[in-house]
Order: C-alpha cells, then sequence, then structure tokens
C-alpha cells in the first residue's frame, strides 16, 4: 500500500469509529477544565461583572502584571499544581493511546468505551515502557547528537565572513533536530502499532520490529508523517487567524470564539486518530 493509500485507508477507519477521537475529545476538554478551574476562579474574583473585564483581553499584560503581584504568594502553589497536572495529563495521554492504538487497529471491532477503557489498560504498561525508551532516545538525539552537531556548526558560524552562511547552518540545523525528532516519534509510533498488532509484550523486540520496518521503507512512512504534520500545521494556522478576527469582548464573539476552540480540539483529536491508522494500514500491508 502506498502513501496515498495509507492515508485515504487511515480516514476511511476514522470515519468508521468516530467515537475515538470524540472521547479524544470529551476527556481532554473535561480534564483542562478540571485544570482551568482554579485560575478561572481567580479571573471571576478579579474582574467578575466589573467594567475592567468588559474591556480586559486575555492576554491583557497590565491586567496579568498586576494580578500576579496581587497573587504572587499564592503562585508557587499554582505553579505546583500545573506541574502536577501536566504529570497528569502526560499519563493521561499514554492511557489514552492503548485505547487509540487497540480500536483503531481492530477492524472488526466496535469503539464501545467498554472496550475502548479495556484497550487502555491492556496496553497501559507497555506504552509506559514505551515512552521511557523515547525518552531515552530523545536525550541521545537533544542531549548528545545534536551538541556535536553544534560543536560542527559553531566554529563555522564565528568563522564566516558574511552573515549568509550563519543563516544556513542555522536553518541546516534545525532542520536536522526537526529530521531526527521525526524519526524517534516514528520508531515510537510504529513500536506501539506493533505491540498491538502483533500481540508483543516485549516492548524493545517491538522497537525492533519498528526499526526493521522503518529501514526498509523509511521515505514512504516519513512522506505519511509529514503530509499529517503539515496538515496539522496548517489547522492551527486557520484556527489562529480566524481566532484572532473573534478577538473582541463582546458576548457573541466570545461564543463564537469558544465554539471555534471546541472544534479546533476536535479536529485535532482527529487527526491524531488519523495519524495513528494511516501508519497502521501502512504497517500492516507491508510484513516487516
Amino acid at each position: 500500500m502506498g502513501v496515498f493509500k495509507s492515508l485515504s485507508a487511515g480516514a476511511a477507519a476514522v470515519l468508521r469509529k468516530p467515537r475515538v477521537p470524540l472521547v479524544l475529545y470529551v476527556v481532554n476538554v473535561l480534564f483542562a477544565a478540571a485544570v482551568a478551574a482554579p485560575f478561572l476562579a481567580i479571573v471571576q474574583a478579579e474582574l467578575g461583572r466589573s467594567l475592567l473585564g468588559s474591556n480586559v483581553r486575555p492576554a491583557d499584560l497590565v491586567w496579568l502584571g498586576e494580578a500576579a503581584l496581587k497573587y504572587g504568594a499564592a503562585l508557587p502553589a499554582l505553579l505546583a499544581g500545573f506541574l502536577v497536572a501536566a504529570l497528569l495529563y502526560l499519563a493521561l495521554q499514554v492511557f489514552l493511546n492503548g485505547g487509540v492504538y487497540g480500536r483503531l487497529l481492530d477492524s472488526e471491532g466496535t469503539t464501545r468505551l467498554a472496550e475502548f477503557s479495556a484497550d487502555c489498560g491492556r496496553y497501559f504498561w507497555r506504552f509506559v515502557r514505551l515512552f521511557l525508551v523515547s525518552a531515552v532516545f530523545l536525550i541521545l538525539t537533544l542531549g548528545v547528537v545534536m551538541k556535536l552537531v553544534s560543536a560542527v556548526i559553531r566554529p563555522l558560524a564565528e568563522g564566516a565572513a558574511t552573515e549568509w552562511l550563519p543563516l544556513v547552518l542555522s536553518n541546516l540545523h534545525l532542520l536536522l533536530a526537526l529530521l531526527l525528532l521525526s524519526i524517534v516519534r516514528m520508531v515510537v509510533d510504529y513500536s506501539r502499532i506493533a505491540v498491538v498488532a502483533d500481540a508483543e509484550r516485549k516492548v524493545l523486540k517491538a522497537v525492533r520490529h519498528a526499526v526493521i520496518f522503518l529501514k526498509k521503507r523509511f521515505f514512504r512512512a516519513w512522506a505519511i508523517y509529514l503530509l499529517i504534520a503539515v496538515l496539522t500545521v496548517a489547522g492551527a494556522v486557520l484556527f489562529h487567524a480566524v481566532l484572532g478576527m473573534l478577538g473582541a469582548p463582546a458576548a457573541v464573539q466570545v461564543l463564537a470564539a469558544f465554539a471555534w476552540m471546541q472544534l479546533y480540539v476536535l479536529f485535532r483529536m482527529g487527526v491524531r486518530a488519523w495519524f495513528v491508522a494511516a501508519q497502521a494500514e501502512f504497517y500492516r500491508s507491508h510484513p516487516y
């Protein structure tokens, strides 16, 4: 199966199982609401129905500065709360990945909440171990390889006679970093697929399956990754462009901005499911 066939087959799989992105949407929105509640309580206490509240913007630096001074004593507790929430969110996403991969790779299975939750629990610890493996890969990529590249590039940039060479070298450095990060991401993605599709319990064997698979057909797998990534970036650009036009504090614009945000979150969850489904279709059509 080629790149575009994998993309279309993955999109068809998501359309057949729309509950997968819907579950992701609901869980993420509920979690975000729970985390934002303390901050929203401060905003409500400060602004409420005041005249200032009718004029302040979401990124009003003057108001944010005054609020930071007033609630400075509570700032460490809020930051600690957000740190704990970030760790919980990370664990939640690893947990949800089990349901996403499990349901999308089960062609004949249903996407009821019971089956989704069962897959979340079934694959959770294996996906946790894969997350730890990916963390090692990232440390080696960013902490070792990219530092070596920087050590080579820096003397060339400092000794350049014009500004063009440092600019070119910095762009090459960025592109290399993105390439290496995308490779790590693909290895982890296909390792998760191998865990589910091959019923592999040993994550290092799943990583080995993924590396062998990508070694034989890297550029096609990378094309799938890049095409969906480009669509994700395009969606983000469109989202912020439209949101900027809805920035007025009037009630109608606020409601429209909120609805647009929810559509964007649902779009992101759909793209996330599409990523998994397209890669799974590509993996199953090419035995490693």
